[in-house]
């Protein structure tokens, strides 16, 4: 068999793991409506609550509204809607188209998401010439954005669409506060900025709609993911929920579990057709690789059949769904004794002394 060998330099990225993955790996909700009936619920509910102008607007645009947030590339599956008071559209009149999609964001954000959010956080919005930022800090009774505080609890929230009521419109062209203006605000030159929001977000919300919500969370819990000017590239083999909701107890092989489904360079499902049967590439666990094997136009990683090909991809990462896990060389070489017609797969590990 034909082998050639990619090395490739490899970084460890930053792992957070709680105990909240537990949970994920363990109880699956069932999905939320699709994005049109989750806003027909919406503007019904927002009727209901009294916020009667926002209700009926919400459903003159609800078209125009998911097909902004499909434009923004988060899979229009995720909304977070911020309705002003009936008195403020009486006030005010009706806003423009533009002035009215401010008050519409392409995620899904809860309250005690935005309690979190630092002074002066960006959040998106569908409006293409205006943004949303925090204006409150953490010692704040209340949460408020572009200056207009949020009213209570979420006045609906189905798990894709999340409305709050505000006090007033936000205003449009709003100037982004500077940092140092925060009363808590403390200079460090040891400080770095992160982002509000993680670049694995989109991946992640696709991969949950998929269900594969363990290994969405691992990818959340990344904080390579908040870091500015980051330059990364990944390839992801994605295991279905199934396979390993085992280990959910297991907290000391989460590391090594979710490293090993992972090369750090970015593999399109046109590039592994493309590739001599038996390619290797390290990936990140030490001493260890994964090998591309071919059977009759199907395609294995370590022997597991990738049967998902490009779940997601864009410039920088990669998804392929697999059914199970990709197991380590010891369980390879086991099951590759007790079934002799299961396709070979040559995993050889050689010292990784790259970091010596």
């Amino acid at each position: 068999m034909a082998k050639s060998s990619t090395t490739m330099a490899s970084f460890k990225p930053f792992f957070f793991f709680f105990s909240s993955l537990l949970y994920f790996s363990t109880a699956q909700s069932p999905p939320p409506p699709p994005p049109p009936q989750s806003l027909i619920n919406a503007a019904e509910t927002l009727s209901n609550s009294g916020y009667i102008s926002m209700s009926l607007t919400l459903e003159l645009i609800a078209d125009t509204v998911i097909s902004r947030a499909a434009k923004n590339s988060l899979t229009g599956s995720a909304l977070t809607i911020f309705s002003p008071p009936d008195s403020s559209f009486s006030d005010f009149g009706q806003p423009s188209l533009s002035h009215i999609l401010l008050h519409f964001s392409p995620v899904s954000i809860s309250l005690s998401s935005l309690q979190s959010l630092p002074f002066s956080s960006k959040i998106p919005s569908l409006s293409p010439s205006s943004s949303l930022y925090v204006t409150s800090v953490s010692s704040d009774s209340r949460v408020s954005i572009n200056n207009v505080e949020i009213v209570g609890s979420p006045i609906y929230d189905d798990g894709y669409v999340i409305v709050f009521g505000i006090e007033d419109f936000f205003t449009q062209n709003f100037t982004q506060p500077e940092t140092n203006r925060n009363p808590n605000f403390k200079s460090s030159p040891q400080c770095i900025r992160l982002d509000p929001f993680s670049r694995f977000y989109e991946v992640s919300l696709m991969l949950k709609s998929k269900g594969y919500l363990i290994m969405s969370s691992f990818l959340e819990l990344q904080l390579i993911g908040f870091l500015k000017n980051t330059e990364l590239k990944l390839t992801v083999f994605a295991p279905m929920d199934d396979a390993v909701v085992g280990f959910s107890g297991d907290f000391p092989v989460y590391q090594q579990l979710f490293l090993r489904h992972l090369v750090p360079c970015v593999l399109y499902w046109t590039d592994l057709n493309e590739m001599v049967n038996g390619t290797e590439f390290k990936n990140y666990v030490n001493g260890l690789s994964l090998t591309i094997t071919k059977v009759n136009d199907v395609s294995f990683v370590d022997g597991v059949e990738i049967t998902y090909p490009d779940l997601y991809y864009n410039d920088w990462v990669v998804v392929h769904g697999l059914q199970s896990l990709i197991p380590l060389p010891d369980q390879i070489d086991g099951e590759m004794h007790e079934d002799p017609v299961k396709p070979e797969v040559d995993v050889s590990i050689a010292p990784d002394r790259s970091e010596f």
